[in-house]
């Protein structure tokens, strides 16, 4: 994984992160309605709080170093439970990036996508094992 293009990318949305989490989750009711069951009783703002906190913890630890598989594996099996399977991994990447191009707008580069497609990719294998 590419941790400078990560944090790089990641700083520019950090600012505004809970705006961006909740533009996420906004984009991803709006394509996939079917995934709003897996929030019917979620405090969503709490939920974006969340988000935007797991993808600041990732991008901190691939810069460090540090090993996340432990963490992954455990927020993976957590998911489970909610009863998010393989197969919904892909859509919620998808949407992720498309949250970052449109909040970044011109300043979103092939570079940060390549990075955070590929860190996103190993994230979710990880998840998922």
């Amino acid at each position: 994984m590419n941790a400078a293009l990560l944090k790089e990318s990641f700083s520019l949305i950090e600012p505004e992160k809970d705006e961006f989490a909740a533009s996420f989750y906004q984009r991803l009711f709006e394509k996939y309605p079917a995934t709003r069951a897996f929030f019917a009783n979620t405090d969503m703002e709490k939920q974006a709080r969340t988000l935007a906190a797991t993808l600041a913890v990732v991008v901190a630890g691939v810069e460090k170093g540090e090993d996340l598989i432990p963490t992954l594996q455990k927020l993976g099996a957590r998911h489970k439970t909610y009863g998010v399977v393989a197969d919904h991994y892909p859509i919620v990447g998808e949407v992720l990036i498309e949250t970052f191009q449109t909040t970044l707008g011109p300043k979103w580069t092939p570079a940060y996508q390549d990075a955070w497609v590929q860190a996103y990719t190993v994230i979710a294998q990880v998840m998922v094992s």
